[in-house]
């Protein structure tokens, strides 16, 4: 009986509350539709607003890429002139510097050049005196080796005949103590008897005879195309190999011969 009165009072709550959902219905409808119609006017004012400011912006971008252009040209212009100016400035003052350059490159090629003529003039002057000095100090070593050889060949003769002197003494003295002991008188041998000491001195080298030498070598030089020594030019010569050290070194320098290694030949 309750759940009756229950379904019953249902159904009456549900056919009361009809009248107020139909009309909550239709509120809600009408409100729907007023908010549609307000999001299209919304959505058609926002298309306007947009066509405008697309409008207004494509506008703004003609103008601004046309001062753009135009600031743009207007700066390659000014760059372009500056740039011919400075190349302009640059070429002249490379061509001063330029100048410049060749007259300082100039004078110190001849301030070079004149180095060198001083230079070849005092080489020469004094290749001129080493070799006066060294004529002259070959000179004084060939006298004094001249002098030299002199004074042993003389001291040498001496002591020969000292020694031919003692020998012969010694022989006489051996004889007259054989005579003593055998009472027989022997003569000394005629060798001895006829032998005479003679005691000779070199003769000075002359000047005359230097040069004797070195034309005798040179002779001899020319004759030996094929080369010679020192020691055969001594030997040929018949004098010591050592004598013409200095000989040989002067024809050098006069470039009369030449040597190699331990030959000389002729120029």
């Amino acid at each position: 009986m309750r759940i009756k009165e229950e379904m019953e009072k249902l159904g009456e709550e549900i056919i009361g509350s009809y009248d107020v959902r139909v009309e909550r219905i239709e509120q809600l409808k009408k409100e729907t539709e007023e908010t549609l119609k307000s999001s299209r006017d919304l959505l058609n004012n926002f298309q306007d607003d947009h066509k405008k400011m697309s409008l207004e912006q494509r506008k703004n971008l003609s103008e601004y890429k046309e001062n753009l252009e135009g600031e743009v040209k207007e700066m390659l212009k000014g760059f372009r002139l500056s740039l011919e100016k400075t190349g302009s400035d640059l070429r002249k003052d490379l061509a001063k510097g330029a100048k410049r350059r060749k007259a300082e490159v100039n004078k110190t090629l001849e301030d070079t050049q004149k180095m060198m003529n001083d230079f070849k003039v005092s080489h020469s002057q004094m290749s001129k005196e080493l070799r006066k000095n060294l004529t002259k100090s070959n000179q004084g070593i060939k006298s004094e080796v001249s002098s030299m050889l002199n004074d042993f060949s003389s001291a040498q003769d001496k002591l020969r005949a000292d020694l031919e002197k003692a020998s012969l003494s010694w022989q006489q003295t051996a004889s007259a103590l054989q005579e003593k002991r055998s009472g027989v008188k022997k003569s000394i041998p005629e060798v001895l008897e006829k032998k005479t000491i003679k005691e000779t001195l070199p003769k000075k080298t002359k000047i005359a005879e230097e040069l004797s030498d070195k034309k005798q070598a040179l002779v001899l030089i020319k004759k030996h195309p094929e080369g010679i020594k020192l020691t055969e030019i001594g030997a040929e010569l018949g004098k010591d190999w050592r004598w013409y050290i200095p000989t040989v070194k002067e024809l050098m320098e006069e470039n009369k011969i030449r040597k190699e290694e331990n030959l000389y030949y002729p120029v």
